[in-house]
């Protein structure tokens, strides 16, 4: 049961930190310079909300398997720390999914309405480009993480 365990923490590790990297270095470049601005908007907004539950459930099996080990038996200190990592991008993919994007699309959808009106409320970009940036910095935070808990991983 044991070995299972490490196997599925390992799994969910290599699935975090592929889904971050796939997506921030191959996909949305090739999406950004091939799509118009308007098809790009369409394809982030259906793919967010899945790569956000992708990363939902890899942190609650991550956690899952640490909790199991040590309902198991006796483990190192360092599996508390990791579980302490898994509950940060846990909390960190719950508020993109559940708050940060709807939030970032309906400000986008007022810009669009302001842009097809003439003019946009610099205010108003202001926000989004403030909800972009924190995503930027949340997305980059589950990666040092998911690299964390990679060498955290490596001394089990």
């Amino acid at each position: 049961m044991e070995r299972l365990m490490i196997y599925l923490h390992s799994l969910a590790v290599a699935v975090l930190l592929g889904k971050v990297v796939l997506l921030s270095f191959v996909v949305a470049p090739i999406l950004a310079t091939t799509l118009e601005r308007e098809a790009f908007g369409a394809v982030v907004r259906r793919l967010f909300p899945a790569y956000y539950a992708l990363g939902l459930g890899t942190a609650v099996i991550g956690l899952t398997s640490i909790v199991a080990r040590e309902i198991i038996g006796e483990v190192p200190s360092l599996h508390h720390l990791a579980a302490g990592i898994w509950l940060m991008i846990l909390a960190a993919e719950a508020y993109c999914r559940s708050w940060l994007t709807p939030e970032s699309n309906a400000i986008r959808d007022r810009l669009k309405e302001q842009e097809l009106r003439g003019a946009a409320d610099p205010a108003l970009q202001t926000a989004w480009n403030r909800l972009h940036r924190r995503s930027v910095y949340l997305n980059s935070f589950v990666l040092l993480a998911g690299l964390c808990l990679l060498g955290l991983s490596i001394r089990w």
